[in-house]
């Protein structure tokens, strides 16, 4: 009985590439095929692009949302964190299939294109914050790094101790050319703030005072000072060990195509 029914099954699947080869022959076919595939492929992107979006948002959205937000000690630890825990699971799952690094560099750039749309339509014309208070934070450089880590030294462990420690400790000199002029330290009823603390006080968020920054009397912390290089170090240390367990995660998550080939 299981030798009839393996001769069936075997029959069955030499018809089906049977036509599958004919149809290689139809234009009506293959135009439909492609036709198929372009939609996969869009409702592939729109989820990847979407989830990107939704994950920054609920893991780093306040730090990243409002310029004064952007201190020296919360952001730049979790903006690597939250982008480096979705950014992982997919370069391993590119690099042991196909050998590309182009996950961070992708990922970073759909972030910052989807960013700027959301911020100027619902920021801007929703609710109408200067864009100057609420530009996305850029971390293309980042991405480029960290692939170009994985590409120069073709191993992800490499990859992980340089790119994964690089992408934690530059978030914030990589955005200082435009946060600069908002770090600027002005005096404001006998008190010393910077300009981003005074764009807060000017645009008043909902649910305040939670969404007011704490601001440092008697400290100069518009610099920088010390706790800026503290930060970056922490977060480098961070961004090895969040880029080493979710590569593990994506390790997991394609060791998973054994399931489904048995299924199938």
């Amino acid at each position: 009985m299981s030798e009839a029914n393996a001769s069936g099954l075997a029959e069955t699947e030499v018809k089906a590439r049977a036509l599958d080869l004919k149809s290689l022959d139809n234009p009506r076919a293959m135009k439909l095929y492609r036709r198929f595939d372009g939609i996969i492929i869009l409702v592939l992107f729109t989820f990847l692009v979407l989830g990107i979006q939704i994950q920054f948002t609920l893991t780093a959205g306040d730090w990243d949302y409002w310029i004064d937000w952007r201190d020296r000690r919360w952001w730049p630890l979790v903006a690597p964190f939250s982008l480096l825990l979705f950014i992982a699971p997919f370069t391993y799952g590119i690099w042991e299939r196909v050998r590309l690094p182009i996950m961070a560099t992708a990922v970073t750039t759909l972030l910052c294109l989807v960013s700027w749309l959301s911020r100027y339509l619902n920021f801007y014309e929703f609710t109408h914050f200067p864009l100057s208070f609420t530009f996305p934070s850029t971390y293309i450089g980042l991405g480029i790094l960290l692939d170009c880590a994985l590409a120069i030294s073709r191993s992800l462990i490499v990859s992980t101790l340089i790119g994964g420690g690089l992408f934690g400790a530059l978030v914030y000199p990589i955005n200082w050319s435009f946060m600069a002029p908002y770090k600027v330290p002005v005096e404001f009823n006998g008190m010393l703030m910077s300009v981003a603390d005074m764009m807060g006080y000017q645009y008043i968020r909902t649910t305040t005072p939670e969404y007011l920054r704490i601001i440092e009397e008697s400290t100069l912390r518009t610099f920088g000072g010390s706790v800026t290089p503290l930060t970056a170090v922490f977060s480098a240390l961070c961004g090895m060990v969040v880029y080493a367990a979710f590569l593990w995660v994506g390790y997991k998550i394609n060791g998973l195509d054994k399931f489904t080939k048995r299924i199938v």
